[in-house]
């Protein structure tokens, strides 16, 4: 599970901002079961869901599109460059000083038995410092540095043999990431955080394409493709039935007679005939089953674009409800629906806001870092501005006004 991801010089984002998915202290009382996941015996809790908030252009994808860049460039750096290649990083370019500083990306996250602190600083050239830490899931336990790169000098811990190794034979790239380059050569740890890394799926409105190939090809698999269609019948799409025919999508629907009685079905081309919303739910059936099955991450930009708000409310129940969500998955998503947050879904540490200074920044903060009650209306409050996050429409009505 994830703990926390924080970065700094990328996109909009020019000083660090930090996502949690630690628990706070504050005392809820929800409709819904939305129960914390507790880490081993570190005393510490992480939470099962987290939703961002802001306005049109705030910085809400940026932090998605930062955890997409941090987990393509940890899998990719060493197999997908060559030497001298530039690195397709984009720091913050509305100040000058931050134009020619390094993008600085960390993630802290558990297997359960440690908590590793992994991150990098790199510039569209090199890789300035990377770092990893790791620690016993133990109160008061030390954190111990495996590795340590920084301006071409890197410290190894005497234990990690494989690392101490490349840095020795001069294998790492000024391009590529120790972890890359180690985990390429099977180390144990560096391949187990790869892993990690690929059991956390980040899902954008721009690549349905994409997401959607992905769902055909897990239609093959008979018992995946029952719980689908079973997913898709719970939504109430009118859907019996989901299968691959000739390499595409079909679904069967119902067919009655003028008394209301089933005579027959109905075959129709899924992306011929069914609607936007009902494509992108199928879309994220996949991601979705194989995250509660398994206790990975799903990060998805926009969940709610397309989607009935009471669906997307059920989603979230699923994976805040230890029942249908017993491994630990987690689910960060970005929305512009405030019925979310009346809906008895969220702690207030689950809920974020990003907004943007006078300067074009985004930064980031958490419903919790506010003293209001957790029985407060937190949509009408936020609609009303009083957590900020949301746009300063200008009189858009005199564009209008005095045409003939």
């Amino acid at each position: 599970m994830i703990l926390e991801f924080c970065l700094r010089n990328y996109l909009s984002i020019r000083n660090e901002v930090k996502i949690s998915f630690l628990a706070t202290s504050l005392k809820e009382n929800l409709p819904e079961p939305n129960e914390t996941v507790p880490l081993a015996d570190t005393g510490l809790s992480l939470l099962r869901s987290a939703v961002v908030y802001g306005a049109n252009a705030s910085g809400k994808s940026n932090i998605l599109k930062a955890l997409a860049f941090f987990k393509r460039f940890i899998t990719e750096s060493f197999i997908n460059s060559q030497a001298g290649e530039d690195i397709d990083v984009q720091p913050f370019r509305l100040n000058s000083t931050s134009l020619h500083e390094p993008t600085m990306m960390e993630a802290t996250f558990t297997d359960g038995n440690h908590i590793y602190r992994y991150g990098f600083e790199v510039t569209s050239k090199a890789v300035v410092a990377e770092w990893l830490f790791q620690r016993a899931c133990k109160k008061r336990a030390k954190e111990v540095e495996l590795f340590y790169r920084e301006n071409g000098a890197t410290n190894v811990h005497p234990q990690s043999d494989h690392i101490k190794e490349l840095v020795a034979k001069k294998m790492i790239r000024d391009n590529a990431l120790i972890l890359s380059t180690a985990a390429q050569f099977n180390d144990p740890k560096a391949v187990a955080i790869l892993q990690w890394l690929g059991n956390t799926q980040v899902i954008f409105c721009s690549e349905e394409e994409t997401l959607w190939q992905q769902a055909i090809r897990h239609l093959d698999d008979e018992a995946l493709r029952e719980r689908i269609t079973a997913f898709a019948r719970y939504a109430d799409l009118g859907i019996e039935e989901i299968s691959k025919v000739d390499n595409r999508i079909v679904s069967r629907h119902s067919q009655y007679d003028s008394e209301g009685r089933e005579v027959n079905n109905v075959t129709f081309s899924f992306l011929g005939n069914e609607s936007e919303g009902t494509i992108k739910y199928f879309s994220l059936s996949y991601p979705i089953i194989d995250a509660l099955d398994n206790g990975k991450r799903v990060i998805i930009d926009e969940l709610d674009s397309k989607l009935h708000p009471l669906l997307v409310r059920k989603i979230v129940m699923m994976f805040n409800s230890p029942e249908t969500n017993p491994k630990g998955a987690q689910l960060l998503f970005t929305a512009h629906d405030t019925f979310l947050l009346s809906a008895g879904l969220f702690r207030r540490d689950q809920v974020w806001f990003t907004q943007k200074d006078s300067f074009g920044t985004t930064e980031a903060y958490s419903l919790a870092e506010y003293k209001v009650r957790s029985t407060s209306p937190f949509e009408r409050d936020y609609l009303q501005g009083r957590y900020g996050a949301t746009p300063i429409i200008g009189d858009i009505e005199n564009l209008f006004k005095g045409r003939k």
